[in-house]
């Protein structure tokens, strides 16, 4: 399964999405208060790549250095996924020219971890973020663009 990926500024379809029922509980935060990403998809430093069920927004950190956001639907999650996860990688690499990702996820997350490491990221470390809700761990896993590839490019 192929999954196409296009660079979106539609700031009011990306906060439908991301406030889904099947989504918004795991963005982190006060779940029970939804998001307005906004700013963010607003900001041309960010990126915010989107396709059928879905997609990614990433953060600019530094100049070559993202952190991404995950907000797949339940229906595209598996296959589409992370055909999604390595096109966008490709994607930030050949057109943003991102050097280095970064993602947090929570250790209690096995199956994202395990999304996460197929798609081509490597554990790194654990930290502690506040993103709303108070103090929590997460581990944190990367990408580099010196990394061979995951899918043959």
């Amino acid at each position: 399964m192929s999954a196409v990926l296009e660079r979106s500024f539609r700031s009011s379809s990306i906060n439908d999405l991301v406030n889904r029922p099947d989504i918004r509980p795991f963005v982190g935060g006060d779940a029970s208060k939804p998001l307005d990403l906004s700013k963010a998809i607003e900001d041309e430093n960010n990126i915010a790549l989107m396709g059928d069920y879905g997609g990614f927004v990433m953060i600019w950190c530094a100049p070559g250095t993202y952190e991404v956001h995950t907000m797949i639907t339940e229906a595209g999650r598996g296959e589409w996924a992370l055909a999604a996860a390595k096109a966008g990688i490709g994607i930030l690499r050949d057109e943003f020219r991102a050097q280095h990702l970064w993602t947090r996820v929570k250790p209690e997350a096995r199956h994202v971890r395990s999304f996460t490491i197929a798609a081509g990221m490597k554990p790194c470390g654990q930290k502690v973020f506040d993103i709303g809700s108070g103090p929590e761990a997460y581990n944190v896993y990367e990408w580099r663009a010196s990394q061979p590839s995951t899918n043959g490019e």
